[in-house]
């Protein structure tokens, strides 16, 4: 007897997006954004109940997004009525192209209607440089450029945290995204770091 196998979104979704490496399904009423080959998944977009409990009500004023992905993360925040701008750093253009081209399946009426008149700029432009280079300050910032957290991204975290005490206002906060699943270890390395002050 054949063995079942489970669903798989690029094989069983629908490609609703594509730009070079950067490739967006649909599979379930959900989206998948995976960049690079051999399937390397980088965001989906059930993500959006992390988000919800990781940025509480934190984001106010002008905001500054390290990292786009899907752009769950960009419209939760938009969503805040004490945000008042985003400015999303996304240093992939492809992930910039493909979210462009999702936003119909992303973003509902209602969605729009909230976010009617704040700002929203995506740049692209390396997190780290960007960080360093920027006149412009920030009431929050949301770290979220890595798909892990390991001994191979903790040192880049730890190079953009000190990065937002750059940009940061006085009273002003930084996180960044916590993968449910990271070990341990890194685990806890990574919550000494958060949360950042202004």
């Amino acid at each position: 007897m054949a063995r079942k196998r489970g669903l798989i979104y690029f094989q069983d979704g629908e490609l609703v997006a594509e730009s070079g490496e950067a490739r967006v399904y649909l599979m379930n009423g959900e989206l998948f954004l995976e960049i690079g080959p051999g399937h390397t998944l980088w965001a989906l977009q059930s993500e959006l109940t992390d988000y919800i409990e990781q940025l509480k009500d934190y984001p106010n004023g002008d905001v500054l997004e390290i990292g786009l992905g899907l752009g769950v993360a960009s419209r939760y925040i938009l969503t805040f009525n004490k945000v008042a701008s985003l400015t999303t750093v996304e240093l992939n253009d492809d992930v910039i192209e493909v979210h462009n081209q999702i936003r119909d399946h992303l973003y509902t009426p209602e969605d729009e209607k909230v976010i009617d008149g704040k700002q929203h700029v995506v740049l692209n432009v390396d997190g780290l440089e960007y960080l360093f280079t920027t006149k412009y300050n920030y009431d929050f910032i949301f770290l979220d450029f890595y798909d892990r957290i390991d001994e191979d991204t903790l040192p880049l975290i730890k190079d953009m945290v000190n990065g937002c005490r750059r940009v940061l206002r006085p009273g002003g906060m930084a996180i960044g995204w916590l993968d449910p699943y990271t070990p341990d270890e890194f685990a806890k390395e990574f919550e000494n770091i958060f949360p950042i002050m202004g």
